[in-house]
């Protein structure tokens, strides 16, 4: 992680275009500002800080990853560029009486604000869950550069939602390490699906192991697959 994110640290202002860096780090997270807000369900709460984290800013130094908030940093000096030099664009509706109301994508004026531009949205998860899944996107694609889906978001935030709402309170500060971990462990077992050829693979070695594991099941979805016309 240090060797990952210290490089943040000493950085120019951001510029138009990126730079490679940031342009990699954009890049990297750019579909976790896509998911569906519903999906961050869980972690609207502020996690509770813990002494053996070096992740958390309220540990002992000696033990503490002072890097570990510079994505975010990062993120919010690319945002406040982004807005200095173009201006986000926002939904607005014109305010006058006898005007049909209408949807529109406007420039900054004088109109009323409907629904105003959020670039980095990451539903109303606490601004701790929101970096910590920044972290693991980002450091996944750092040693993943090939294997990049848009559906890693998705995978990923019920995974960390789930194991820091499961977890043991011995546990807690690992919950960061242990997503990732397990992430790399699910991405590489699924990586096949990306390709039709690697799907149908992963499909028979699932069906195999469903047939072992639970043979009445088995035989009910092979029956309704059959009469979906998809076997």
């Amino acid at each position: 992680m240090r060797r990952l994110l210290e490089p943040f640290s000493n950085l120019p202002p951001p510029t138009s275009p990126p730079t490679p860096l940031d342009a990699a780090l954009t890049s990297a997270i750019k579909d976790l500002f896509r998911v569906p807000a519903a999906l961050f369900s869980g972690l609207e709460e502020e996690p509770e800080s813990v002494k053996d984290c070096p992740l958390d800013p309220s540990v002992d130094e000696k033990i503490k990853i002072f890097c570990a908030a510079n994505l975010d940093i990062r993120l919010a000096a690319i945002r406040r560029n982004e807005e200095d030099s173009q201006g986000l664009p926002e939904i607005r509706l014109d305010d006058e009486a006898d005007v049909v109301p209408e949807i529109s994508v406007v420039s900054p004026g004088a109109h009323r604000t409907v629904f105003p531009a959020r670039p980095f949205n990451t539903g109303n998860a606490h601004p701790k869950h929101a970096s910590a899944l920044i972290r693991l996107l980002y450091i996944h694609s750092c040693l993943n550069p090939a294997n990049h889906s848009p559906h890693m978001a998705s995978l990923l935030i019920p995974l960390y939602s789930v194991l820091h709402q499961e977890v043991e309170a011995p546990d807690v500060a690992h919950v960061e390490a242990d997503t990732f971990w397990l992430f790399e462990a699910m991405i590489g077992e699924f990586a096949e699906l990306e390709d039709e050829e690697g799907g149908n693979e992963w499909m028979r070695r699932f069906s195999g192991r469903l047939e072992w594991a639970d043979p009445e099941l088995s035989v009910d979805l092979v029956g309704l697959m059959l009469s979906l016309g998809l076997g």
